[in-house]
Parts: C-alpha cells; sequence; structure tokens
C-alpha cells in the first residue's frame, strides 16, 4: 500500500473522524486568524484543502469567505457535511482537482496537510496544482513540521544511524529518507514527511511560487490554548511568482 493509500484509509478511520469531529469546536488556531487576516482576500474564494471535518471551513464561512472545503477521505466529508450542510464540501484530490485554472483567491492547507503526501515528487504536485488554482495576486498558507533544529537530539540520531545516514553531511535523497515519518495514533497508521526548511523553499521555487512570510509558529504567535495537539512547526505564506 503507498503511503497515499495509507493516510487516506487512516483519515476513513471512523475513531479519526470522531477525533477530528470533536475538534472543530476549536475553530482557527490563533496563528491561522493572525494570517489568514493579514494575507487573504477578505471575502473572496477560498480553498479549505484537507478540511477534514471543517475546523477551519466553519470559521472561514462564518467570516463571510465563500469557501470550498475538500478531502479526499469520503468519511471526513461526509462528517463535515452533517455538521454544516450551507458549506461546499467536496471530496477531491489537491493532487489533481477539477478546478479552472486561477480560481481562487485564497488557498489554505492547514495542520502540516502537505506533508501527509508521500514523496517530494507528490508534494512538488500538490503545489503546482495549488500554484495553477490561484489567482495572480492570491495567498497560500501551510504549515510544516521541519527538522533543522533537531537532527542532533537523541530521536533523529538514533534513526540516522539506523539509515547509515550522517547528519552533519547528508546528501539531498538522505535528507527526504530522515525526514519520511511512519506514526500510529487511535490505532491507525500515518505517515508524515519532516522536512528541512531549504527543502521547502526548493518547492516552492519549483513551483512558480514565492515566498512572502516565513516563521517559526511560537515565535510567531506563541503557546497556542490547544498546544497539546500541535508541533514545533513553521507557517508558510506563499505567492505565484509574475
Amino acid at each position: 500500500m503507498t503511503t497515499e493509500r495509507s493516510n487516506e484509509a487512516s483519515y476513513n478511520n471512523s475513531a479519526i473522524v470522531d477525533y477530528y469531529s470533536d475538534f472543530v469546536s476549536t475553530g482557527l488556531f490563533h496563528y491561522e486568524e493572525l494570517l489568514i487576516d493579514k494575507y487573504f482576500a477578505s471575502g473572496g474564494k477560498t480553498l479549505d484543502v484537507g478540511c477534514g471535518v471543517g475546523r477551519a471551513t466553519i470559521p472561514l464561512f462564518e467570516k463571510g469567505y465563500k469557501v470550498i472545503g475538500l478531502d479526499f477521505a469520503e468519511k471526513m466529508i461526509m462528517a463535515a457535511k452533517s455538521l454544516n450542510r450551507a458549506i461546499d464540501y467536496r471530496v477531491g484530490d489537491i493532487l489533481s482537482t477539477r478546478f479552472d485554472d486561477q480560481e481562487f483567491d485564497n488557498i489554505l492547507f492547514s495542520f502540516n496537510g502537505l506533508m501527509l503526501l508521500g514523496t517530494y515528487e507528490e508534494r512538488l504536485k500538490a503545489v503546482k496544482e495549488t500554484r495553477r488554482i490561484l489567482k495572480p495576486e492570491g495567498n497560500f498558507i501551510f504549515t510544516t513540521p521541519y527538522l533543522d533544529n533537531k537532527t542532533l537530539k537523541s530521536y533523529w540520531l538514533e534513526k540516522a544511524f539506523s539509515l547509515d545516514i550522517d547528519v552533519q553531511n547528508m546528501t539531498w535523497d538522505q535528507q527526504l529518507e530522515l525526514g519520511d515519518e511512519q506514526l500510529e495514533d487511535y490505532g491507525s497508521d500515518f505517515f508524515l514527511h519532516v522536512p528541512f526548511i531549504p527543502e521547502v523553499e526548493k518547492m516552492l521555487d519549483e513551483a512558480g511560487m514565492k515566498v512572502l512570510f516565513l516563521a517559526r509558529r511560537l515565535d510567531y504567535s506563541g503557546i497556542e490554548e490547544m498546544e497539546d495537539e500541535l508541533d514545533d512547526n513553521y507557517l508558510w505564506v506563499a505567492a505565484c511568482k509574475k
């Protein structure tokens, strides 16, 4: 089973759907509100990629955005529709959407969702698709975990040793391999890639996008009310290169 299919099966798991359904009441995280208010065109057509059960989709809708929630897990979309039938929720894959070129003013891919895609090539393809459907003046907000300050910690040193990787002298392929993680939660297996910051910058550049804003979440917005649900991640805002 490929990592993408494995994640799809996990996100259709009833226990995971229930977890995200309970999590909906959290709404937008503080850092999301800050970035959305600053970088999104108010009331514009907005795509919430990997929307799950609508944690971010619902408040975007309530703020007046013309929002579409997209997720590849059919059971997530079914649960989202049961909570709010006024929102346009769709089952779909960001690797290949049915949206028109330059259809959206704003695109959000929250909760490190981009890094759930199984290979660098898939992640690059997703960002290229994002660029295709984003208006030239539109903005793309997403988050990622990151490895830059962690390679000398015991977990990553042990993992690097097991893979015969010298963390002080890694090739590109070794960086990708080190960041690939297989995780378990609520009895389901998940793939998550933990990138280095230059890897994400390279991906955006290759996809024809430029970085407008980049910051460590904790430096930008501090501790969140739901901090135990988050990790030490980076915030990104990107736009189409002219």
